[in-house]
């Protein structure tokens, strides 16, 4: 079997601007890493919108082209949208996958329309959308990559079981697109499976940094940890209070535009990781920390989340 390969880093990303950013009632159910805020809405809410603006920014002067979606398609109250990774996914051959996600108002944030027409302001080439969101049972959900982690240049996936990312169509999805799957089963020190996977893990082009300690033990997980370091030359792990107080697993590698490539990530995860692990980092790529620390406090996700790949080619 061929497996589905292509290039590991792009220079282009997708964000979505924050407007209707707060606490979560609906996700909360599952995601221990958010946090109810004690300043007002409207407090909160600006705050995460300075955080976002200087974060786009920061990577546009770091040569990363960022394309800024806002909210059009409904007048529902989005608190999540600033995390599309977890909605879509796109490809190099032209394609853009849509993902079935868990709760109401987090299928709400899909708006097909307004991403392939901004994309396609930026002279993106899109030949295809791939729809998932009835692809499997009802009610079943996939988030994207939140729960899918590739290492493309290999056809890998690697992915956490969990409400939001059922087996079922993990398997599914991983034979259909032609991805050699490796699935684990986590469990936090409160008890529950950790929420995504890109929390606990993150895969470069060649190192990752993973909680191994939340890992479930047994046959799967060990497999997975095999296939990892059978993939990548450094595999960096971290302790689960360094996932969940600093979000050092939620990181990303790109490249620029000058294809050199480098690490996005939060200021909380670079002050998380030891000195050590930042070493070793450094030698995949120049580190980009982003001060997010509304967004990762009450939202519950950190800066991989806040990115959604663009490796769809230009016209």
């Amino acid at each position: 079997m061929s497996f589905s390969i292509q290039q590991h880093l792009t220079d282009a990303i997708i964000m979505v601007r924050p407007v209707d950013f707060g606490f979560n009632e609906q996700t909360g159910q599952d995601n221990e890493f958010q946090n109810r805020p004690s300043g007002s809405v409207t407090d909160i809410q600006q705050a995460a919108n300075r955080e976002f603006e200087q974060m786009v920014k920061l990577l546009e002067s770091k040569a990363i082209d960022v394309t800024v979606l806002d909210k059009t398609h409904t007048d529902d109250r989005l608190p999540d949208a600033v995390f599309p990774n977890n909605w879509f996914s796109t490809r190099e051959d032209g394609s853009l996958i849509v993902y079935p996600m868990k709760t109401p108002n987090r299928q709400a944030e899909v708006q097909i329309d307004n991403l392939v027409n901004q994309l396609s302001k930026k002279h993106f080439k899109l030949d295809s959308v791939n729809d998932l969101r009835h692809s499997f049972a009802k009610g079943v959900a996939l988030e994207g990559t939140g729960s899918l982690i590739f290492h493309h240049p290999t056809g890998q996936l690697f992915a956490a079981v969990s409400e939001r990312c059922e087996l079922s169509a993990l398997k599914a999805f991983a034979e259909q697109q032609n991805y050699r799957l490796h699935w684990f089963e986590t469990k936090s020190q409160q008890g529950s499976p950790v929420y995504h996977t890109n929390v606990l893990m993150s895969c470069g082009e060649n190192f990752a940094v993973i909680a191994k300690q939340v890992l479930a033990k047994g046959e799967q997980s060990q497999s997975a940890l095999t296939a990892l370091d059978d993939t990548v030359e450094d595999v960096i792990s971290i302790t689960e209070q360094q996932m969940s107080e600093s979000f050092c697993g939620n990181i990303i590698q790109l490249k620029n535009q000058q294809g050199s490539p480098c690490i996005v990530m939060s200021e909380s995860a670079l002050k998380g990781f030891t000195t050590l692990q930042i070493k070793t980092l450094e030698k995949h790529g120049d580190l980009i920390a982003c001060p997010i620390p509304t967004i990762e406090y009450v939202g519950g996700g950190s800066a991989r989340c806040m990115i959604a790949e663009n490796f769809l080619p230009t016209l």
